[in-house]
């Protein structure tokens, strides 16, 4: 049985003012191609489909576009829900999409209730996928467990999320292939700095040793760098197919091609996503973007960091002429021996405030025009 794992698409994504849809469309198009190609039997996409509850009509065309391009190939799908997502529109659009073989859990369900999915492929082959979909601690642990005592409260999180994963692998069939999908945060994963930070952290995680020796291969979906984790099986974060933030600068990304049979070890490779966009950071003087800038505007997405001997009020406009590209723009100070500090006075109006924080970022006041364009851009604002 070949299977392919990916996760962590976030569709709908803005990146700095930027949509990542486009990318995104590219990207699963010639994924499409890649699972046409390696003959996948089963996909498996571990959550966060969508980069919030109420996607966008174009993201949702272009997912549920990719979906019945796979499905008309004969590939068996199962999606989970994550964090980014809403657990009941997933459950709603599930309904639809089983009538092109894409079986869709929203939350986190029992065995007997649609935790534990039966999938037959093309070639006769049977699969059991145990489903666990993103469970926020607020599914697993009371408000007056939280509130009486913090460090119970995230043992019985993670005491949760293994009674969940025991009760829907339970079942788990010596003569099939065992698959378990997860979408959370597991003790030990290396974050990329791009996820949702509330939802991170060690006391809402769960542990590596509540996973199952018995599962062929677990799919696990949440943290975007690509890993293997240390597991009683083998067990990988497929990642995102994006470099999602400057954290990720440099990564490989790559969906993970499992095959697998019954009774015998899974053989894992990673193969590159195509048709993203990079992520770089570039420090130069203007002189020198002005003199690279036809190779940098091809470089993809940038972030410019740029010496200078004193502010300039007007750096990002003239960079971004030169470089349509940059999404971040910044200016490099000398550094003083003294950090300027400006604290405005308890009940500062708008204006002290901003002049405080300009004298704060860039080690000098503001000039009077500065604050003036303050103001006068605060009063639009306040009349909009």
């Amino acid at each position: 049985m070949r299977i392919a794992h990916t996760s962590d698409w976030h569709a709908g994504r803005i990146f700095k003012q930027v949509p990542r849809l486009p990318e995104l469309a590219n990207v699963l198009s010639n994924f499409g191609d890649d699972l046409e190609r390696e003959r996948i039997d089963v996909l498996l996409m571990s959550g966060d489909v969508f980069d919030s509850g109420a996607p966008t009509a174009e993201a949702e065309r272009i997912v549920f576009g990719f979906f019945k391009r796979v499905g008309r190939a004969g590939i068996q799908t199962v999606v989970i829900a994550g964090n980014h997502d809403s657990r009941a529109r997933l459950d709603a659009w599930g309904a639809l999409t089983e009538l092109v073989d894409v079986r869709v859990v929203g939350r986190p369900r029992s065995a007997t209730d649609g935790g534990l999915l039966a999938i037959a492929t093309r070639s006769g082959e049977k699969a059991l996928v145990a489903a666990v979909p993103f469970a926020a601690p607020r599914d697993l642990v009371s408000a007056l467990q939280m509130a009486e005592d913090d460090t119970t409260s995230k043992q019985r999180y993670a005491e949760g999320m293994r009674a969940i994963v025991s009760n829907v692998t339970a079942p788990f069939d010596p003569g099939a292939v065992n698959l378990l999908m997860l979408h959370t945060h597991l003790v030990g994963a290396v974050l990329s700095g791009s996820e949702r930070e509330v939802h991170l952290g060690d006391e809402w995680a769960a542990t590596p040793q509540a996973l199952p020796a018995t599962a062929h291969y677990i799919a696990l979906g949440h943290i975007h760098k690509p890993q293997r984790i240390n597991a009683p099986a083998p067990a990988e974060y497929a990642g995102s197919p994006l470099q999602m933030d400057f954290g990720e600068e440099g990564e490989d990304k790559g969906w993970v091609l499992v095959g697998a049979q019954p009774g015998q070890p899974v053989t894992i490779e990673r193969v590159p996503y195509r048709g993203g966009t990079p992520l770089l950071r570039v420090t130069a003087s203007l002189p020198e973007l002005e003199r690279d800038a036809a190779t940098l505007a091809a470089r993809g997405h940038l972030w410019v960091t740029v010496p200078l001997a004193a502010p300039d009020p007007d750096l990002s406009t003239r960079v971004r002429r030169l470089l349509p590209n940059a999404v971040k723009v910044q200016a490099e100070l000398p550094k003083t021996d003294q950090t300027i500090a400006s604290v405005p006075a308890p009940g500062a109006s708008p204006r002290d405030l901003y002049r405080a924080y300009y004298t704060e970022a860039h080690q000098t006041p503001p000039s009077d025009e500065i604050l003036e364009a303050f103001d006068a851009l605060r009063e639009s604002v306040a009349e909009a």
